[in-house]
């Protein structure tokens, strides 16, 4: 029987998805294209979306599905993303040394602080608390890829934002649109083929209330040839990590878990770690 009511595959169009599984963490059920083999989520309850309403409604409305997370502290946070963004980084610029850089969802500016050593930055970020700090680093477009005023980058990049977006196809064709002819495009997303997701299924650490799209490297790379940008390479990768964000997130998955004391030193404790449930994608636009 065919199930009603089940979004459409933004990748090929099929609207008679097969439910794979529910969880208590996302925002609906995970659905798998019949087709091509896309896993989304296929009804949204909450819509938590950006692209499909005013970002700042939007914004309000991630805010409070997250209110219950602990989040560690700001200065923290910001130490960790620097040194995940100098790491990306370095991973960038054998490949495109300079020019003019795009980050699409750059949140509170900590690649762009990085990347402004080398390239001329711009960033886009539909949560207006979120811009306002990135815009005392670089200019930003305050809402989505789409609505972004710029052309011409030599590379854009976007970091774990094409999962939370309204439609992924519109989200590559508008940094297709804005990047030059043999321009580099890097995104990274959680990858669903990944050993994680197989163990753990509907407790898996990337099913939050705003992630909608899960991509493996198959369903990524038919996205990407058919907005016209060609795949080169496909990475897993880690990141960086301290004591304190270990714990923290831990205590996501036990409610009743006590905060662990800051410790000097010892909560700052900082390595890499690699859940091997991410990955990296390099792709570049054709030369005209």
């Amino acid at each position: 029987m065919v199930e009603t009511g089940l979004i459409p595959c933004d990748l090929c169009g099929n609207a008679d998805p097969n439910i794979v599984l529910e969880s208590a963490r996302l925002d609906g059920p995970l659905v798998e294209c019949r087709s091509c083999g896309f896993r989304y989520v296929g009804r949204r309850r909450s819509q938590l979306t950006f692209g499909s309403e005013k970002s700042a409604d939007v914004a309000e409305r991630v805010r409070q599905a997250n209110s219950d997370f602990r989040n560690i502290p700001l200065e923290e946070e910001h130490r960790l993303a620097m040194l995940n963004a100098q790491w990306r980084l370095d991973l960038i610029r054998p490949l495109c040394g300079s020019g003019r850089l795009l980050e699409v969802g750059c949140a509170r500016g900590d690649f762009l602080r990085a990347a402004r050593e080398h390239f001329d930055v711009y960033g886009v970020e539909p949560n207006p608390d979120l811009a306002a700090f990135a815009s005392l680093v670089a200019p930003v477009h305050t809402d989505v890829a789409e609505t972004a005023p710029w052309r011409d980058f030599d590379v854009i990049v976007s970091f774990h934002v094409i999962e939370h977006v309204d439609s992924p196809r519109r989200f590559i064709a508008a940094i297709r649109e804005r990047l030059k002819p043999g321009g580099l495009v890097v995104i990274e997303t959680p990858n669903i083929q990944s050993i994680a997701f197989r163990i753990f299924r509907k407790h898996w650490r990337q099913f939050i209330p705003e992630h909608y799209f899960f991509f493996d490297p198959k369903t990524i790379t038919k996205l990407f040839r058919e907005e016209g940008l060609t795949v080169n390479r496909t990475i897993g990768i880690g990141k960086y990590a301290s004591l304190e964000l270990i714990t923290n997130r831990l205590s996501r998955y036990l409610p009743g878990m006590p905060a662990v004391p800051r410790l000097p030193g010892l909560s700052r404790l900082t390595f890499r770690v690699n859940p091997t449930d991410i990955m990296l994608v390099f792709a570049t636009r054709p030369g005209e």
